[in-house]
């Protein structure tokens, strides 16, 4: 069913009616006395409109942003908290996306009201829903301070929902959230999103599923040049910076929040996955704790599937509970299916309780290739398949170029490469520190027939032959004295 409502007000022009995509549509003309969008009167909507069967109405906004027509050249420019929550007014209550517009603040920002995302999905309190914000943000690096959200419904942020949206330069300082699921400080949900050069500042999030300090859910995102601390709380699927993404490139993110929850929790990215071309997460540093009550807890994710990782590392403690199908990792706790990891390592320390896997790097792995990779954090645990690279090798498992230099508990089911490595997984060129090493076993569980891994000592481990013997005919490896420990790693590292 469709209707429209048309409106001719001549004691204010600047507003022009047309066809009506909201239960909750304002109206100046109807309430001249109104002072700012949120004090119009609701227009009538009949019963039974479907979301998708409705128009937006369109607008003259001009005594709101007065400056700029909204293009790229010639933004509107938002100056202070009632432009702001204008920008959500009309989006949530008029269903206007704002596709191809631009907007930019022009001054920092002192949020003095308890806010209302940028964006609805679903259904809010007032039966409106599926309004996203589609246009360009720009935050100009102005500050955005005093953001409190207290409300447990579902898609909450400075965006609640944003669709075929840029959003870049947005500095957001002090956040505090107590919200649901699907909860970022800068959004709940990004869908086809280009998120850029943003900055989470000392920010307390508290939610349920898919919560992250940058973003909760994402799907076909490209997220670059992002930074998180403050603190990041959650039930499932709960990451420093992303809660869960699928199908995302992420690169040079930057987490340093504390990062909480029950299981799937990673100090970047709860989980990532991808349905077609993998996804990819490149140059990202977690430094931050991860903890999860149960099991599958990551440095830099807890679950990857089609997903490659390149250049990327955890300095953060990583600790997980007890979940007998469950995981830990310095890197990732559990990764599958077609995915992939190169030049990546972990120094945090890495403590389990009663998982299936824990490793330095990956608590399991099957069917993933992982080349150029070195521990250094301590792996403790009573889990029955612990490593000091890798908890388990399973399937068509290969690890290629790397070492493991971390100590690791010293049990019957624990090895300093690996808990466990079958029939079909093979080590190339792998190593561990016979030193750090003592009497502890190399391979907890293997076949009889599977190649040992090499030790060496702790001098021999930093000399410049173990580089070369590392590198091969390539140059990825080299020494620095002054960076971990004057053991070989990567010139990209800190």
């Amino acid at each position: 069913m469709r209707f429209a409502k048309i409106l001719s007000v001549a004691s204010l022009p600047m507003f022009l009616f047309a066809c009506s995509d909201s239960n909750g549509s304002g109206n100046f003309g109807n309430n001249p006395g109104a002072e700012t969008p949120e004090e119009e009167k609701k227009d009538s909507i009949p019963e039974n409109i479907l979301d998708e069967d409705l128009k937006p109405i369109t607008r003259d906004y001009s005594m709101i942003w007065k400056n700029g027509d909204g293009s790229a050249t010639d933004p509107y420019l938002i100056s202070n908290e009632e432009e702001l929550i204008s920008l959500a007014f009309y989006v949530n209550d008029s269903s206007m996306t704002f596709k191809d517009k631009f907007f930019k603040l022009t001054a920092d920002i002192a949020l003095t009201k308890a806010w209302k995302p940028i964006g609805v999905y679903g259904q809010n309190a007032d039966g409106v829903g599926n309004r996203p914000f589609s246009g360009t943000f720009d935050g100009a690096s102005k500050t955005i301070s005093g953001m409190t959200v207290s409300d447990t419904s579902a898609y909450t942020g400075l965006f609640g929902l944003a669709r075929n949206a840029h959003i870049s330069n947005v500095v957001i300082k002090g956040a505090k959230m107590n919200v649901g699921s699907i909860g970022g400080v800068l959004a709940g949900l990004a869908d086809t999103v280009t998120v850029e050069n943003c900055s989470i500042e000392n920010a307390e999030i508290q939610g349920a599923d898919h919560v992250g300090g940058l973003v909760g859910e994402a799907k076909y995102v490209t997220v670059s040049n992002v930074s998180v601390t403050g603190t990041v709380g959650g039930t499932n699927n709960v990451g420093g910076v992303l809660g869960s993404v699928q199908n995302g490139t992420l690169s040079n993110l930057t987490n340093k929040a504390t990062v909480a929850g029950k299981s799937i929790v990673g100090g970047i990215v709860g989980a990532s996955s991808s349905v077609g071309n993998e996804s990819s997460i490149s140059m990202v540093l977690n430094y931050g704790a991860v903890t999860g009550t149960k099991g599958d807890v990551g440095g830099v994710a807890a679950k990857i599937s089609t997903t490659k990782i390149e250049q990327s590392g955890n300095y953060g403690a990583v600790t997980a509970g007890e979940d007998e199908r469950g995981g830990a990792g310095g890197v990732v706790a559990v990764a599958s299916s077609k995915s992939s990891m190169n030049e990546v390592f972990n120094t945090g320390a890495v403590t389990g309780t009663k998982l299936m896997a824990v490793g330095g790097v990956v608590g399991s792995l099957k069917a993933v290739k992982i080349t150029n990779i070195f521990n250094q954090g301590e792996v403790t645990s009573t889990t029955s398949k612990l490593g000091g690279l890798v908890g388990i090798a399973d399937a068509d498992a290969v690890l290629e170029s790397g070492y493991n230099s971390g100590k690791v508990s010293d049990n019957n089911n624990s090895g300093m490469v690996a808990g466990k490595a079958n029939s079909l997984a093979t080590m190339t060129n792998i190593y561990y520190d016979q030193t750090v090493a003592g009497t502890g076993l190399v391979i907890a569980e293997k076949m009889s027939s599977f190649v040992v891994p090499t030790g060496f000592t702790t001098e021999e481990m930093k000399a410049a032959t173990f580089v070369a013997t590392l590198n091969g005919s390539g140059a990825v490896w080299s020494i620095d004295p002054a960076k971990f420990g004057g053991y070989p790693s990567f010139g990209w590292a800190k």
